[in-house]
């Protein structure tokens, strides 16, 4: 068995004359350039899939070779996960050459056989290179470009990897560094299997998903959960990124943010054990994305208001005054296509490439550090953030719409200490506390459309700005009223994680 340490690039353009430039300065030991067939296999029920594995026979010149990778972990692009590879004579699997410790307990070998179907395939040429950048590490760099194919269709391929032979595998980023500056690279969690899957119709096509809770357990530590909660939004980031690529929308781009912010606010929950580790020389860059969406939330106003040709606003006699003022200003916002062009950038990239690199430098140290038991530090954490939220400000009888929208931001940042750490207790108990805090964040976000409104007033008629005001305060008032109230019966609620004994799945005494 190896673990396979790789970056994956998918590449946006033709990078060949650009990349043989970049390899003739490089020390390299060999090349190769051949012709690779791989066939993809699975049951009917997809039981390999369900374990995390992916099976494949490839052929190289009459030779063929099976391989299995395990479930792993990819990350910023980089991807670790165990594999397995052994001579085979023909065109089909020979489960029984592969180790018995691989199978879960209980499997029948010779039924699962039996049972492997063909589910897709890949054809490529690879152009390989094993380069040396440093004495005693080899890393080899592999250019792959051809198709997917399924049921009679077909997905380009054209992707850069980058795997550590043997030696220092931070060297993979100083090389991966370098090849940012050909363009045209992205950083890409996406394997073959999982691609090839897709285009079979074997798993379904991705949509936009709500940001759940990260899967954290009662028996992990301080540093492994610090682990988990950064992997998880940056899947959520990576995740939303190809949506973003490949069907573009406000929502996509919305949760692409979602798991920047949880990024952000994942440093302030574990700034004690951070400050013991490198320095993240990434931070700025992702304040920079954070800032590049900050255009967002007037956009999702300005849609929702806009929808349907402005159906909302149709009780207004002055309605295509403020539908033409509403559309004049969605003109003004970035796009989604100049978001796109963000997400291809080297800067967008680099990013990326940065956190994960750290990530690698510091995961052994985090581990070694964080070894508190992760229970005690979730409740922690949990009750400052609830404190926070009983601030004078929020404890007022009567808030007006300026101050409650000074704190959407501040409740959207507390509510992330509940997708961290959420899943250590009671569902029932933990989705009653926070549902209240959802449902006022949704109102306090339609306070934002009305103050969008607000500030396109200037630019109405004046028939038209009246009639908009007196709109404007029909709406308001009410809306304020429910916020109050709600507001103060959340504050009067018992937090969930303060009955230690409810922790989901502990074990007896945990805590």
């Amino acid at each position: 068995m190896t673990t396979e340490v790789e970056l994956k690039f998918f590449v946006s353009r033709d990078l060949q004359s650009d990349l043989m430039e970049w390899i003739a300065h490089q020390a390299i030991l060999s090349a190769s350039d051949c012709q690779l067939g791989n066939i993809y296999y699975d049951t009917d029920d997809r039981l390999l899939r369900s374990w995390r594995c992916g099976l494949r026979i490839r052929s190289q010149n009459g030779q063929r070779e099976q391989t299995i990778k395990c479930g792993g972990q990819a990350v910023a692009g980089l991807h670790q996960r165990p594999e397995y590879t052994t001579a085979v004579n023909g065109e089909w699997p020979e489960l029984a050459a592969f180790p018995a410790s691989l199978w879960p307990a209980g499997t029948d070998l010779t039924q699962l056989q039996a049972a492997l179907r063909p589910q897709f395939r890949t054809d490529f040429r690879r152009q390989a290179w094993r380069i040396s950048p440093s004495a005693g590490t080899e890393i080899e760099l592999a250019y792959d470009r051809g198709v997917i194919e399924a049921n009679g269709r077909q997905a380009p391929l054209n992707e850069l990897e980058l795997e550590v032979v043997s030696g220092d595998p931070s060297t993979l980023f100083a090389l991966a560094r370098s090849l940012l500056s050909l363009g045209g690279l992205r950083l890409g969690s996406q394997s073959k299997a999982q691609r090839g899957y897709r285009l079979a119709g074997l798993t379904p096509e991705p949509e936009v998903r709500r940001m759940g809770f990260v899967p954290v357990t009662a028996d992990m530590t301080v540093g492994s959960a610090l682990l988990a909660v950064f992997g998880f939004a940056l899947e959520q980031w990576q995740y939303h990124e190809q949506l973003l690529l490949e069907t573009p929308s406000l929502a996509a781009l919305t949760q692409v943010r979602n798991g920047v912010a949880l990024l952000q606010q994942t440093q302030q929950f574990f700034a004690d054990l951070l400050v013991e580790l490198a320095p993240r020389t990434w931070q700025d860059e992702l304040g920079w994305l954070e800032q590049s969406l900050g255009w967002l939330d007037e956009a999702q106003a300005l849609e929702r208001l806009a929808s349907e040709r402005g159906h909302y606003l149709r009780s207004l006699q002055g309605h295509d005054a403020v539908l033409a003022a509403l559309q004049a200003r969605q003109q003004a916002l970035p796009s989604l296509a100049d978001m796109q062009t963000l997400c291809l950038s080297s800067r967008y990239t680099a990013l990326l490439l940065e956190i994960s690199a750290w990530l690698w430098q510091v995961q052994q140290q985090v581990l070694s550090l964080g070894q508190q038991p992760l229970a005690v530090f979730a409740c922690q954490v949990l009750e400052e953030s609830w404190q926070e939220l009983h601030a004078p400000e929020m404890q007022e009888p009567h808030l007006d719409e300026d101050s409650y929208l000074m704190l959407v931001g501040k409740l959207r940042r507390n509510l992330l200490a509940g997708v961290s750490f959420a899943a250590l207790f009671d569902v029932d108990e933990q989705q009653g506390f926070r549902l209240p805090w959802l449902n006022l964040l949704r109102r306090m976000e339609e306070l934002e459309h009305f103050a969008v409104l607000d500030a396109l007033a200037s630019t109405l008629p004046t028939s038209a700005r009246l009639e908009l005001g007196e709109w404007l305060t029909e709406r308001i008032a009410p809306r304020l009223i429910e916020l109050d109230q709600g507001r103060l019966q959340a504050l009067d609620m018992v937090p969930y994680w303060r009955n230690g004994e409810r922790l989901a799945d502990s074990e007896p005494g945990a805590v």
